[in-house]
């Protein structure tokens, strides 16, 4: 399962949870409690039955589950008395409460991986072919932000030519390369600003033969 609610993601192959400061640690059992509740949303799931999946052929307490339901809470910012997550159903269990998109199953890393944009800070690593840009939230680069329409623009990457294309996709406001608006496929380079609605795109690309070398640094003696 691979999922995306809020500003969270959450990858049951990879055993990952993501939010926008990047991975957020949950232990084994919390994160399993967290998927299986996603997988069953909007129904409730009775404390028997997450006992039997979590903690099969073990005697366990409420508080066992208790400790868990808390941790999976703090990492997303949730709160008990005014739930936006995981609603408690007191005396049956408990419930995930927010609509959680799936996502396609993540696609295999380009073995020469060397194309990646970013926006205040947060990284997205783009992948062979087709990257698409929006604020749909089953974007390779999702942008919850005013002015960006769900399927705004895709960047096309080619790793055998280390070609990197940009593409608007009919969006309402338009998609701009260094302050021009696109028309037509247009060619990224390194460092190029690449605006989205009210976003800007900074796009790195890595030249991996024509890197310097690392400086040595000239260490003082006393």
């Amino acid at each position: 399962m691979r999922a995306r609610f809020a500003e969270f993601t959450v990858d049951s192959d990879t055993r990952q949870l993501q939010g926008g400061e990047g991975d957020i640690h949950l232990s084994p059992k919390a994160f399993d409690l967290l998927c299986l509740l996603i997988e069953s949303a909007p129904k409730v799931v009775e404390k028997a039955d997450l006992y039997a999946r979590i903690w099969p052929d073990t005697h366990v307490v409420d508080a066992n589950l208790n400790i868990l339901i808390g941790e999976i809470r703090r990492a997303v910012g949730d709160n008990a008395q005014n739930p936006t997550f995981i609603r408690t159903v007191h005396g049956v269990g408990y419930a995930f409460c927010v609509t959680a998109v799936e996502l396609p199953a993540a696609r295999a890393a380009v073995r020469a991986s060397f194309c990646w944009v970013v926006w205040e800070g947060r990284t997205w690593q783009l992948s062979e072919g087709d990257n698409v840009i929006g604020r749909d939230p089953r974007s390779d680069v999702w942008l919850d932000a005013r002015g960006v329409s769900r399927r705004h623009a895709i960047i096309r990457v080619d790793s055998r030519t280390r070609r990197v294309t940009l593409e608007d996709l009919g969006s309402t406001n338009g998609t701009f390369v260094r302050r021009e608006a696109v028309d037509a496929e247009a060619a990224l380079n390194d460092g190029d600003l690449v605006q989205v609605g009210t976003v800007d795109l900074t796009v790195r690309l890595w030249a991996a033969d024509n890197a310097p070398g690392t400086t040595r640094i000239q260490r003082r003696t006393r």
